[in-house]
């Protein structure tokens, strides 16, 4: 099982989607998985943007698939120290080091959100496309033939593309207007 990242585009030229990737050290080549079709325009197509065997330690769709379970884990993980004896304010302290370290990103991570946001406002200003997405999925198997249930989420106008880059959920296509 690996993380791939696809890019979802109103373009059909390959060239010049693939140039402007491989600056930012990613591919784009096609791909038609009809779970992501479902929610897409017309217009859009499928990329995958990997350039080499997967997309595994993406920055993107990183955060806990379901938060509540997170705190939940950080509520059993404050109950055992408290069983062993810690003071609230040392569990206090240690609890908001682990969400840290855990909201810290990875230096290995082979992407960064700086990285995203910079691909997104080239393709929007040299390609002049009004609007891309992006989806990030854990395949099990063949990236085209796999079914699962995407979701499409517009980004809202006027938000930093910074903070949705970084909301950004799996099997949830993020579309960002880039004009």
């Amino acid at each position: 099982m690996c993380h791939f990242i696809t890019l979802v585009a109103p373009t059909d030229d390959v060239a010049a989607l693939s140039a402007v990737m491989k600056r930012h050290g990613r591919g784009a080549s096609p791909v038609d998985n009809a779970s992501i079709r479902k929610v897409l325009g017309d217009a859009d197509r499928q990329f995958l943007t990997t350039r080499d065997h997967c997309d595994c330690g993406t920055v993107l769709a990183s955060g806990p698939d379901d938060p509540d379970a997170a705190e939940e884990g950080f509520a059993k993980e404050a109950g055992r120290l408290k069983r062993k004896g810690w003071s609230a304010a040392k569990i206090a302290r240690a609890m908001e080091g682990r969400r840290k370290a855990e909201a810290r990103p990875d230096d290995r991570a082979p992407d960064s959100i700086d990285l995203w946001a910079a691909v997104l406002r080239d393709l929007g200003e040299e390609l002049k496309l009004p609007h891309a997405g992006l989806v990030v999925r854990l395949y099990s198997g063949a990236i085209e033939a796999e079914t699962f249930d995407a979701l499409r989420r517009e980004a809202p106008a006027g938000a930093p593309l910074n903070e949705t880059l970084a909301s950004m959920r799996q099997d949830e296509v993020t579309v960002f207007r880039l004009k």
